[in-house]
């Protein structure tokens, strides 16, 4: 499980002075989160200075592999750019739909999002699943790490004739600015984008350049589930979804990881259930939808493999503190 706490106003304390707030203006979403932690791989935290680190501009494609999967597929089956023939040697056919799962920070092809959300698809639909792999950027400093994207695709359609309509990309956290960044270099022609809790820090409303935005697919859903600080609390997508309010997860307590990884689980649990689904409320604000002021509004299901392309705005909804967490 990806774990970046957000510790700001501690952190800021020590290094930097005053605390700034974690609850930032829309317009300086990720502004003030100046410190924070990461977990490594032996379960120490290390302290990480996204301001002051240096930028490492040594990532290319050779440092993106890609894991094909489908329902006659055993096994991890590795593939680079460099050797796309050998998905030859695999079931992948491009009239299926086709699946792009891209993980967050510090993370693998073996992370939470990958695994949960493979395991929700195979055994339900018939399509062709990616698992990006882009741990060595992902395992540098923040900074870096949020300005790459994959690419792969382009090969795809160039060498199989894979048609971009057919195409989704889901990424969590950091993996949600990938997928953002991927799809505007295919100039937005990728049919969904959905954005797992999107990553905050250092992430600005204001530029579009580096972050997921509505122009980088046909639909972009994004799913907050820890707005303000592990993820972003802006809408950044054309539709947006706030369980709970999007900030803390019924269940969670004050665990940020917890609920930033409640996205994950959302998503893979709208895949499994066909009849127990996430509706959501048109609505202005958590408080208004609480209080019943948003009951004759338009509805929408959240998540789910085909996303609702009808639903634009901000949707707010319930969950159970414990799967099964649809309430509809």
């Amino acid at each position: 499980m990806e774990a970046i706490i957000v510790l700001a106003a501690l952190l800021a304390v020590v290094f930097s002075g005053p605390a700034p707030a974690l609850e930032t203006s829309p317009e300086e979403d990720g502004a003030n989160m100046k410190y924070f932690l990461k977990e490594g791989s032996d379960g120490l935290y290390e302290i990480e200075d996204p301001v002051n680190a240096e930028v490492d501009t040594r990532a290319s494609e050779a440092d993106l592999s890609y894991y094909f999967y489908s329902r006659n597929t055993i096994g991890d089956f590795s593939v680079t750019s460099s050797s796309l023939s050998d998905l030859r040697d695999t079931d992948f056919n491009v009239q299926r739909q086709t699946l792009f799962i891209i993980h967050g920070w510090t993370n693998n092809y073996q992370s939470l999002v990958n695994t949960v959300v493979r395991s929700a698809v195979l055994p339900r639909l018939d399509v062709n699943v990616f698992v990006v792999d882009w741990s060595p950027i992902a395992a540098g400093n923040y900074l870096s790490a949020q300005g790459e994207g994959p690419d792969f695709v382009k090969s795809l359609e160039s060498t199989y004739g894979l048609n971009l309509s057919t195409v989704t990309f889901v990424g969590y956290s950091l993996g949600a600015h990938v997928a953002g960044n991927a799809g505007a270099a295919l100039d937005g022609r990728v049919a969904q984008i959905v954005g797992l809790d999107p990553a905050g820090p250092l992430f600005f409303v204001s530029n579009t350049n580096n972050r997921l935005d509505p122009t980088d697919g046909q639909f972009v859903q994004v799913i907050h589930t820890n707005s303000g600080q592990m993820g972003i609390s802006a809408s950044i997508g054309d539709s947006d979804y706030f369980p709970n309010g999007g900030s803390r997860q019924a269940g969670c307590g004050s665990d940020q990881s917890c609920s930033h990884a409640r996205a994950v689980y959302y998503y893979a649990e709208a895949i499994e259930s066909s009849t127990n689904l996430f509706e959501a409320t048109l609505c202005d604000s958590y408080s208004d939808f609480s209080d019943g002021r948003c009951r004759s509004n338009s509805k929408s299901v959240m998540g789910g493999f085909g996303v609702d392309t009808r639903a634009s705005g901000d949707y707010y909804l319930d969950t159970a503190s414990s799967a099964p967490y649809a309430l509809g």
